[in-house]
């Protein structure tokens, strides 16, 4: 058996298993791919991914989820597996991150989020919708509150937004600013006149953060061709 043929016949699947420093990438961005075949096969690769025993860490992340997790039913179930994997997330070692364009997805998912970034939008629906769903959203979110995360502008010097302009505030940010709500995130550490130690949490507060620029060279565009 000559080599090329021996190298053809020793190929092997996709290997499902984790392995530190290793990514594996599920593109369906296909035009011939409907946002329902989508999702069926992100929910079977899902589980097939975590059926895999695992030494390490996983993080499953989903890019451009408005673009397939709609109404359909088989966006529903796919629904249902991601809010299952969080919940069971520290027997199964996973962190599950979603980025998207439209708060569309799921509000259960919106509800079970530990962390959120929230980058510039125009939608007044959208702001509705993140009311609902985020803590910290409820009342004047964008607004800087001077309590324990000592909230600052970006550029470092303090601000005072009128509470009733939090779309306003939404509205101005530029690129690469956004604002982080993570209720039980912890910010600062003080120390009490007992001497101990004390850890203050974000709680309904936020922060302002840079985010790095990208380090891709395609600027953001798609390579159709080589």
């Amino acid at each position: 058996m000559s080599s090329r043929r021996r190298q053809i016949t020793e190929k092997q699947g996709t290997r499902w298993e984790p392995v530190a420093g290793q990514l594996t990438i599920i593109d369906l961005s296909c035009p011939c791919i409907s946002p329902e075949t989508a999702c069926s096969l992100f929910n079977i690769s899902l589980g097939i991914f975590l059926e895999k025993e695992s030494k390490i860490g996983r993080v499953v992340a989903l890019n451009g989820a408005h673009m397939y997790m709609n109404t359909s039913s088989e966006a529903r179930v796919f629904t249902e597996t991601l809010i299952s994997v969080v919940r069971r997330q520290r027997q199964l070692a996973a962190t599950i991150i979603i980025s998207t364009q439209k708060p569309t997805v799921s509000t259960d998912l919106l509800n079970l989020c530990t962390m959120t970034i929230i980058h510039h939008f125009t939608s007044p629906e959208w702001l509705r919708i993140l009311k609902k769903h985020l803590v910290g959203v409820v009342t004047s979110p964008f607004a800087l509150k001077m309590g324990k995360a000592g909230a600052k502008a970006i550029h470092g010097e303090e601000v005072q937004v009128d509470e009733e302009k939090t779309s306003d505030h939404i509205v101005n940010l530029d690129v690469g600013e956004a604002l982080l709500l993570s209720p039980s995130t912890i910010v600062d550490v003080s120390v009490g006149e007992d001497g101990q130690c004390e850890s203050h949490r974000l709680g309904s507060d936020y922060m302002f953060i840079t985010v790095r620029q990208r380090l891709t060279a395609d600027g953001g565009k798609s390579v159709l061709a080589l």
